[in-house]
Order: structure tokens, then C-alpha cells, then sequence
């Protein structure tokens, strides 16, 4: 695998992130645009760039490394499950901020950063296999998820806010219905009509740099200081973002199993916290700026860190 392409991406994303930075530092976004941008994003062009990424692609002879990439996402899920307790055990933070931390580890960032880097290294035509961790994603974030950030608030002393009910109506949002969508396409072979795929193909690639332009205006939105003096989130940024990719590459590479299967699981152990991990904990009153830190530290650490993972696929 080419470090240099890998590197020359990342920097790329990087110089998406610091245009965003300096939006928002100049002022010519609020927090009012800064929400409604990342409603489209998220709502809009990410699902179509999901669909974009199988519309036209051959099913023909995927079956296997399907059901093996299915493994890796029933796999992926749990080790994160575990990986969240022993990092715990590990750093002993306030009872408080104990299950942010297994919430940071467990939701990593698939879709913003997961899509441009791994469609990026491997191209296109595996955005078949991230649609899976995408469903993953979103299933367990409105269950579990949720579960973890009500006990937080709890052990903060805070009630949570609103109800626990009906959680499994927001599991049916744009971008599950469009993981579902790009499965059903890419396995029933459903032929698009060139208007709708140019159409896809446009919208969806809006999507990358929106994506990096809004996670650039998060990192900006922070407290910096506070990241960059915090002993834990430093260890928990090491732990996540190196040494558990760095220990799966080194279990996996004997096995001898399809690169671009394995890599992708790998690569996508390798993410950032996911930005939708502060939403959640401020939603349901948990402590939103523990979530905040984690998620800048690990996103800057990622531009660094994802090259070196990279180097040993």
C-alpha cells in the first residue's frame, strides 16, 4: 500500500478541516448555519452518497467476502464493546465520565471520516462493505448507545432528559434507510437510470468536503486548552487511535484473509470518535465537553495516526 497516496489524502482532509476551522474563527458561520449545513449533510447528501457508491457495481462473485465482511462487523462491534471496559479499567476515570468513555470507543466515526478515507484508499466500489458498519452503527447507537449516556447523566447526578420511548423510530432515519436502499440495489442488481446516478454521483461527492468543512468548525467551536491539557483523553487518544488497530493488523496479517475486507475493519478501528457521540450525551444531559475533547483530540491524532496504521496492511 502506497503510504505516500494515504498520506496525501489525509493532508487533503486536513486542509478540508482547517478551511472549516477558519470559517467559523472569521465568523461567517453561527451556530444556526453550522446546524442546518450538517442536517443536509447528514440527512441529504450522505445517504446519497451511500447510494452512489453501489449504483452500476456488479454483485457477481461478492457473496463471500459479503458474508466475510458481515464477520468483521459482528466482530468489530464486540471488540469495541470490550475494548470500552478495558480502556475504563485502564484510565479510572470519575464515575461520571466512565461510560463517555466506553461511548467514545464503542462509535467511532464510519460515515464522515470512515467514507473519504477508505473509499479514498480502496476506491469506490467498497462502499458495499462500509454500508454494513453503517447499519451496525446506527442500530446499536439508539439502543445501547442511548442506555449509555442515560447512566451517565445518571452517575453525573443529572436526570436525563426526555424519554427513553420510541427509540426505535429514530433508528429509521436517512441513513440507515439508505444503507438498506444500497444493500437491496447492489444484491438484486437494480439498474438505475442515468439521470438518477449522475444526480447521485454529483450530490454525493458535496459530501466529503462538507463533512471535513463541518468537523474543522467543531474543532474550532472548543476549548483547545482543555484538550490539550487533559492527561486521560491523551491515553484514551493512544489506546484508540494506535494500539488497538496496530493489534489487530498484527493478529489478522498471519490469517491471510481478503486485504480489502480486512483493511476496511482495520481502518475503520482506526477512526476518530464519531461526532454524534456529543449530541447524544447533551441530549440526554451527560457530560457533553468530556465526549467534545475526546472527539477533536482523536480527529487531529487521525491525520497521523491513519497513515502509520496503513503502512502495515
Amino acid at each position: 500500500m502506497n503510504t505516500q497516496i494515504i498520506l496525501a489524502q489525509m493532508l487533503m482532509l486536513f486542509a478540508m478541516m482547517l478551511t472549516g476551522y477558519a470559517i467559523w474563527k472569521k465568523e461567517w458561520f453561527d451556530e444556526s448555519a453550522y446546524q442546518k449545513l450538517s442536517k443536509i449533510v447528514v440527512n441529504i447528501l450522505n445517504p446519497i452518497l451511500v447510494i452512489n457508491g453501489v449504483a452500476g457495481k456488479d454483485a457477481k462473485g461478492d457473496t463471500r467476502l459479503i458474508l466475510l465482511n458481515l464477520v468483521f462487523v459482528a466482530a468489530f462491534y464486540l471488540l469495541l464493546i470490550l475494548a470500552g471496559i478495558l480502556f475504563v479499567w485502564i484510565l479510572r476515570p470519575v464515575k461520571s465520565q466512565r461510560r463517555l468513555y466506553r461511548l467514545m470507543t464503542i462509535f467511532p466515526n464510519v460515515g464522515f471520516m470512515g467514507i473519504p478515507v477508505i473509499t479514498g484508499i480502496f476506491g469506490n466500489e467498497t462502499m458495499i462493505y462500509i454500508v454494513f458498519y453503517m447499519l451496525g452503527y446506527n442500530l446499536l447507537l439508539y439502543t445501547y448507545g442511548l442506555a449509555l449516556a442515560r447512566k451517565a447523566a445518571k452517575d453525573a447526578g443529572r436526570a436525563p432528559e426526555g424519554s427513553s420511548k420510541g427509540n426505535w423510530k429514530r433508528m429509521l432515519n436517512a441513513g440507515v434507510v439508505s444503507a438498506i436502499l444500497a444493500v437491496i440495489i447492489f444484491l438484486f442488481q437494480i439498474p438505475l437510470p442515468a439521470p438518477v446516478v449522475s444526480f447521485c454521483d454529483y450530490m454525493g461527492n458535496a459530501t466529503i468536503p462538507l463533512s471535513m468543512l463541518l468537523i474543522g468548525m467543531s474543532i474550532a467551536k472548543a476549548d483547545l486548552k482543555e484538550v490539550f491539557t487533559n492527561r486521560k483523553i491523551y491515553m484514551f487518544t493512544v489506546m484508540k487511535m494506535a494500539l488497538l488497530p496496530a493489534a489487530l493488523v498484527f493478529l489478522l496479517k498471519p490469517l491471510q484473509l481478503d486485504p480489502v475486507v480486512s483493511g476496511i475493519f482495520i481502518l475503520q478501528l482506526a477512526m476518530p470518535v464519531g461526532s454524534i457521540v456529543t449530541l447524544i450525551a447533551k441530549e440526554n444531559g451527560a457530560d457533553e465537553i468530556t465526549c467534545t475533547n475526546g472527539i477533536v483530540l482523536s480527529t487531529l491524532a487521525s491525520i497521523l495516526t491513519i497513515p502509520l496504521i496503513c503502512m502495515f496492511l
